[in-house]
């Protein structure tokens, strides 16, 4: 058990390249923001007073927070990440972003069942919380820029893990092999996809291996993630899971289809890599004449 502890710690502690974690940070923060852009926060401060426990992290603050406090947090978190992605003060400009969008997160949820829309990316941001990205022009391979990337796989796989374990540990194969998938059909179908919910309902084979395949991945999501060649196909097969949940029943799980590929696809969208390094090059053609700008467009 030492030496698999070692390999991993190994593995993880490996060095990693400047714009893989400038990408990943970038993602991540840009899931944040359209999180915080998407929901219309004010509703928090409507609720009556009565209906507010407190059980979250924010449980110290007294009372419902007023609404210029709540579109004040979400100006900052979205202002946070668009300063990420600028690469200014980014460091602080992610925990700033990553701070409200929790504090939001906290207090949305704070009348009843955890946000767990949001849980996934609250958690697999929280792992960049402690990374030194790389400043401008810095490149090259370090320990200190490889480790927050795969950090923050192995929580999305855990995360992942938990949630088929907890399955398993209330319900058992039951939550497979029952009806249970079939009521939660009929019961919580989604207007735009009721007839096919029903449909899928009235086939308990085929709910019941919805149910099974669900399971199956969420266990299996530390494998796929440890290999580099299915961390694809695993960020593929959550978007069809949860493309599913969101079709038939509705339920936006969005934030974790974009922290799944944030972190699972490599997209290379750092400023010295792919995306931006083209249209910089192509900026170049544009503007500069001769053969030089034409040699310097084609380098990149």
């Amino acid at each position: 058990m030492r030496a698999w502890f070692a390999r991993l710690d190994a593995r993880l502690t490996a060095r990693g390249s400047a714009h893989r974690l400038v990408e990943v940070q970038t993602l991540v923060a840009l899931v944040i923001g359209y999180r915080l852009l998407v929901r219309d926060w004010t509703h928090i401060s409507d609720r009556p007073a009565d209906l507010w426990d407190g059980l979250t992290v924010m449980s110290w603050w007294p009372g419902v927070p007023p609404a210029w406090l709540v579109v004040t947090l979400q100006v900052a978190g979205v202002l946070g990440v668009l300063l990420v992605v600028l690469r200014v003060r980014t460091r602080a400009a992610f925990v700033v972003a990553w701070v409200c969008y929790v504090v939001l997160c906290a207090w949305w949820g704070s009348s009843g069942k955890v946000m767990h829309n949001d849980v996934l990316t609250v958690t697999v941001a929280s792992v960049l919380l402690f990374a030194s990205p790389p400043r401008r022009g810095e490149h090259g391979r370090t320990v200190r820029w490889g480790w927050p990337p795969r950090g923050a796989l192995m929580v999305l796989g855990f995360v992942y893990f938990l949630t088929g374990f907890q399955k398993l540990r209330h319900s058992g194969l039951h939550w497979v092999f029952s009806d249970n998938m079939v009521w939660i059909l009929r019961q919580g179908a989604a207007p735009r996809a009721h007839d096919l919910a029903m449909w899928v309902a009235d086939h308990p084979w085929i709910a019941q291996g919805l149910a099974g395949g669900a399971l199956a991945l969420e266990l299996t999501a530390p494998v796929w993630i440890a290999f580099r060649l299915t961390r694809g196909w695993f960020a593929l097969a959550v978007a069809v899971m949860h493309g599913s949940i969101w079709l038939l029943l509705g339920i936006d799980y969005s934030a974790w289809i974009l922290t799944a590929a944030a972190v699972c696809v490599p997209m290379a969208l750092a400023p010295d890599r792919g995306l931006f390094a083209r249209l910089a090059g192509r900026r170049r053609a544009a503007v500069g004449h001769g053969p030089q700008a034409e040699q310097e467009a084609a380098a990149v």
